[in-house]
């Protein structure tokens, strides 16, 4: 996946569903869909380095 500084490549990988979800969640939390996919794209890795880590 591709990210430019306004995350504009992002959107166009992920289906109108999930782009729906991203914005339902974001307005629940008070954030905009770019902190929100930020937010998602954070958790992602610090759950990967740590299970990286883990195996290692």
């Amino acid at each position: 996946m591709a990210i430019s500084s306004n995350n504009v490549q992002v959107y166009t990988t992920l289906s109108k569903e999930l782009v729906a979800e991203i914005d339902k969640d974001a307005k629940e939390n008070f954030r905009t869909r770019s902190q929100q996919i930020n937010m998602i794209l954070t958790e992602y890795y610090k759950t990967r380095m740590t299970t990286n880590h883990e195996s290692d």
